[in-house]
C-alpha cells in the first residue's frame, strides 16, 4: 500500500480549532511524508542543491509532526517510525552542511581582495570540496538503506488502526486548538529558558540551543497554525527572522571553527607563513561577520519578555478568541548565503 503523491495536498483547510487531533495527525503527517519524498529524486540526482535543503527541511517538519502527535501512536510503531525518519534527516544534514560551507567560501573567494587570503580560501575550498563528495556518497548509502519512498506505505499502515478508534474516545488533547495552546505554551517557556542562558556574544552553545528552541517552536506554529488562527500567522514571520538570524550566526560559529582548525595545523608546519596569514584573515572577517548577525539578534529580541509574547503566541480559548491580534515589525539582517530558513 502505498500513498498516491498526485492526491496529497494541502490540507490545512479541512481542518479547524475543533478538529481532535488523531484526524488532524493523518492528514499533516502524510503531507508531510509526500513532500519529503517529491524531493527526493533531486536530492539524490545533485543537479540543484536547494533539492537537498529542501528534502532537509520536510524531514525535519515530518519530525516535528511526529512529536505533535506522538499520542496518537503506540509506542513501538513511533519509535520505529520516528528513527526512519531521524535517520533521514541526519543523512540530509550532514550532506547539506557541507553544501553550505562551499557555497559560503566559494562566495567568500569571490569578493576576496588580496592574493594571500584568495590562496588560503582555496585551500579550504579544495578540502571542503573534498569532504561534501564523502558526505554525499555517505548520504547515498543511507538513503538506500532507509528508502524513504517507502514511507508512505508505513505511515499508512500506521495509521489504519487509528480509523477503527470512536471519534469520542479521548486521544491527547480534544481539539487541535487545545493542543495548540499547549504546545505552543511549552515550546515558548523552552525558548526563553534557553534565552535566558546566554551569558554573552561568545556563549556559542547557549546560542545554538536557542537556535534550535526558536526552530521547534517555529515548526510548531506551522504544523498548527489552523488552530490558532491569522494572530498565530502573523507572529510566525517574526521567528522565522529570528531563526534566520541565529541560524547566520550558528554558521559562522561553524565556518570560524573550519577555519581554525586549519590554522592550529598550519601553525605546526614549516613555511605556511603566507597561508597562515590569509588563514587568519578570513578568520578576522568571519569573526566580524559573526558579531554584526549577534547585534541584529540583540536588537531583534535581547530585551525579549515572555508575558509579552504568550499572549501573542498561545491562542485564546475558543469562548475568548480575537479576531486579530496586533504583532510588532521587526528587521533582521538578511545573508545572501542563507535564504530560506531550515
Amino acid at each position: 500500500m502505498s500513498l498516491n503523491l498526485n492526491n496529497v495536498a494541502s490540507t490545512a483547510g479541512l481542518l479547524g480549532p475543533q478538529t481532535p487531533p488523531r484526524l488532524c495527525a493523518r492528514q499533516l503527517i502524510l503531507e508531510r511524508v509526500a513532500e519529503l519524498v517529491k524531493h527526493e529524486a533531486g536530492t539524490r540526482s545533485g543537479e540543484d542543491i536547494e533539492a537537498l535543503h529542501d528534502m532537509r527541511v520536510a524531514s525535519r517538519r515530518l519530525r516535528e509532526a511526529l512529536e505533535i502527535f506522538q499520542v496518537c501512536f503506540p509506542p513501538k510503531i513511533y519509535d520505529r517510525l520516528y528513527e526512519r525518519v531521524r535517520r533521514v534527516t541526519r543523512a540530509l544534514g550532514r550532506a547539506r552542511d557541507a553544501d553550505v560551507a562551499v557555497e559560503y567560501f566559494a562566495k567568500l573567494l569571490e569578493s576576496s581582495p588580496s592574493l594571500i587570503e584568495q590562496v588560503a580560501v582555496q585551500e579550504i575550498l579544495r578540502r571542503l570540496a573534498k569532504q561534501r563528495t564523502q558526505r554525499r556518497g555517505e548520504m547515498q548509502h543511507e538513503l538506500n538503506r532507509v528508502q524513504p519512498a517507502d514511507l508512505s506505505a508505513r505511515f499508512e499502515k500506521a495509521f489504519a488502526p487509528l480509523e477503527k478508534i470512536p471519534p469520542s474516545r479521548p486521544c491527547g488533547s480534544r481539539t487541535a486548538l487545545l493542543l495548540a495552546r499547549r504546545l505552543f505554551a511549552q515550546r515558548l517557556r523552552e525558548v526563553f529558558a534557553c534565552h535566558r542562558l546566554i551569558k554573552g556574544e561568545n556563549d556559542i552553545e547557549a546560542l545554538h540551543n536557542l537556535r534550535i528552541a526558536v526552530k521547534k517552536l517555529r515548526y510548531a506554529m506551522e504544523t498548527l497554525d489552523f488552530a490558532g488562527g491569522e494572530p498565530v500567522k502573523e507572529n510566525l514571520k517574526f521567528f522565522k527572522k529570528l531563526q534566520t538570524g541565529l541560524g547566520d550566526l550558528h554558521d559562522r560559529d561553524v565556518f570560524a571553527a573550519t577555519v581554525q582548525r586549519r590554522i592550529d595545523k598550519l601553525t605546526k608546519q614549516s613555511f605556511t607563513e603566507h597561508l597562515l596569514n590569509g588563514c587568519q584573515t578570513v578568520l578576522a572577517l568571519i569573526g566580524k561577520q559573526r558579531q554584526d548577525f549577534y547585534g541584529d539578534y540583540v536588537e531583534l529580541f535581547g530585551k525579549a519578555k515572555i508575558q509579552d509574547w504568550r499572549m501573542r503566541v498561545v491562542p485564546p480559548p475558543a469562548t475568548t478568541r480575537k479576531s486579530s491580534v496586533s504583532s510588532p515589525v521587526f528587521s533582521v539582517h538578511q545573508d545572501s548565503t542563507r535564504q530560506n530558513p531550515e
